[in-house]
């Protein structure tokens, strides 16, 4: 049963990929092309523009401003794009909902999948932006996925809620959209958490996702090992997250063939 799961979400994920990027001239490179095109915008506005410093980190050249902004944004994007498109990831399959044994369940990891599929594109940009930086690769990198799989669950929970919610209520995805941007600037993607006064950054560092950006940041750039007790935060508000979210769509699933 659940390798059937499995092979099922793979497949619905290939799918909406191939979709997503269909009869595009640059294909899944759209994926690339974008947080590209933002991280030049960024990195010209905060380091030569407003003579930015990227405080708590040795910077020796714009593309060393560059590394840090576009870790920030592959983090960011992922949890931002599984956001807004959660709403509609029950919407938009309506003749998946109204069969009786399809299993509801596999329709939000779908849209997580995707968006973790543009990140992994992202990241190997971001490696070859390393390899021309003064930072180097270390040991620690194998410890990323301990902070990855928790923010997967944070976005996995997340997504589950707003699926569910964007079925009844249609303007849960302008919501969703509206919510993304105003995360962005009380999220450390653009700027370390540090640079505000202690009673902000304090309240800042509390989020979950503040805490990943941050913390995978630093595994990358320098090394650090996580802060295990903000980890352990972060990490109990995932999964708590993550249940709730997924009890959630459990429980209101019956009704979605209803509205659809």
């Amino acid at each position: 049963m659940m390798r059937r799961r499995l092979e099922l979400l793979l497949s619905l994920t290939s799918r909406d990929i191939n979709k997503k990027y269909k009869e595009s001239m640059l294909g899944a490179l759209w994926g690339l092309v974008v947080p590209l095109i933002m991280l030049g915008i960024y990195t010209v506005i905060f380091s030569t523009i407003f003579s930015a410093q990227w405080k708590g980190v040795q910077v020796n050249s714009k593309v060393d401003y560059a590394v840090l902004l576009f870790i920030g944004l592959i983090v960011y994007n992922f949890f931002a794009e599984s956001l807004t498109r959660a709403p509609t990831a029950v919407l938009h399959n309506p003749n998946l909902v109204k069969k009786v044994v399809f299993p509801l369940e596999v329709l939000p990891p779908v849209v997580v999948l995707s968006s973790l599929y543009n990140a992994g594109v992202a990241a190997i940009a971001l490696a070859f932006f390393i390899l021309f930086s003064s930072f180097s690769f270390h040991w620690a990198l194998l410890l990323l996925p301990v902070l990855v799989i928790p923010l997967l669950m944070l976005t996995m929970g997340v997504t589950y809620l707003f699926a569910s919610l964007g079925v009844f209520f249609r303007d849960v995805d302008q919501f969703a959209a509206l919510l993304a941007r105003v995360l962005q600037y009380l999220t450390p993607v653009l700027y370390p958490s540090i640079i505000f006064p202690d009673a902000i950054g304090k309240w800042m560092r509390l989020s979950p996702l503040a805490v990943y950006v941050e913390q995978i940041r630093a595994l990358i750039v320098t090394g650090t090992l996580p802060d295990w007790g903000l980890y352990a935060w972060a990490v109990g508000w995932s999964l708590l997250i993550f249940f709730v979210g997924y009890w959630w769509f459990q429980r209101t699933r019956r009704a979605f063939a209803d509205v659809v």
